[in-house]
């Protein structure tokens, strides 16, 4: 057994260590030979390219509603190493859209930049930029305000909630603009209001690609007190200083209308609709004249119908 190790152990070191010189001579050519021929092999890799545009100038009208992509990505061919040296990103290509009206945008290999000789571009993806345009417009829109809550009980918000601006132009793609139906400002909140009240509210955002010529309106809510109307009819009208004097008609209609708590209170007995006659007429002769019938009542207001009657006398 000692015999047999022992020729083991010297095959195995001939074969590593025996002419170590030329095994390592032989070693480096081969390497030197994979080096080369994986270098002069072809190779495919795809490489991504950024993607701008211009812009055409303002007085065009004109305004992008589909963008072109912000990248493309380009098939390269060429030695390994030479790919492999290059970066992902090959740079930008930058797209002429300066008079508003291009809709397709052919590509080719030329356009990408900084190729190393003997790299070529097999594929583009895609090949084509499809780009939409619109007109852009402005046009006045109203603005709108929502009323949310209720004052403070026995009070009203008198109309509707009045907006400074009440209008605002909204500038963007005809398409859109055309639809567009109002600026919203969100709700106001009328809860334990008691009087009037003014804020400054910020517009809702528009939508994407439009832009308001307002940030911001004053929206003022006109709170005032509850008001009751109450009818009297077929009330007498008096002539004060002349007794016997009659009206044609005989009797009027009042409306008393204010705040709920100070007409409910009224009495029927205070509505007194009469005639002051002028102080130089003669009571003596019979005559007539049509004279405008008075009735005053503290903090309301009073509609009498008929406003004048006939006195005779």
């Amino acid at each position: 057994m000692s015999g047999l190790g022992a020729r083991v152990q010297r095959f195995f070191w001939d074969m590593f260590f025996e002419n170590m010189a030329l095994k390592l001579v032989s070693l480096l050519c081969a390497l030197g030979f994979f080096v080369f021929i994986r270098g002069s092999e072809r190779a495919e890799m795809r490489f991504d390219v950024g993607i701008v545009h211009t812009s055409p100038p303002d007085s065009a009208r004109r305004i992008l509603v589909k963008e072109p992509p912000t990248g493309i990505s380009v098939t390269l061919r060429g030695p390994r190493t030479q790919l492999e040296a290059l970066p992902r990103d090959l740079g930008t290509i930058t797209l002429d859209l300066s008079t508003g009206h291009e809709n397709v945008i052919e590509l080719s290999p030329k356009m990408i930049p900084d190729l190393p000789t003997g790299v070529e571009v097999v594929q583009l993806f895609p090949q084509r930029i499809e780009v939409r345009w619109d007109d852009i417009v402005s046009r006045a829109i109203p603005v709108r305000v929502l009323p949310t809550g209720s004052p403070r009980s026995g009070h009203k918000l008198v109309g509707e909630l009045a907006t400074e601006p009440a209008t605002v132009t909204a500038t963007g793609p005809r398409t859109i603009v055309e639809l567009m139906q109002s600026a919203s400002a969100g709700s106001f909140d009328l809860v334990d209001l008691d009087s009037t009240e003014e804020r400054t509210m910020p517009l809702d955002l528009p939508p994407q690609g439009v832009e308001y010529s307002e940030r911001s309106v004053k929206v003022t809510a006109q709170i005032a007190r509850e008001e009751k109307v109450l009818p009297f009819k077929a009330v007498r009208v008096e002539v004060v200083g002349a007794p016997k004097a009659i009206t044609r008609p005989e009797t009027v209609t009042v409306k008393v209308r204010g705040v709920n708590e100070v007409v409910s209170a009224i009495e029927a007995d205070q509505i007194v609709p009469h005639i002051e006659l002028p102080f130089d007429i003669d009571l003596t002769k019979p005559g007539s004249i049509m004279a405008k019938v008075l009735l005053d009542i503290p903090n309301v207001e009073v509609e009498v119908e008929p406003k004048e009657v006939l006195v005779k006398w």
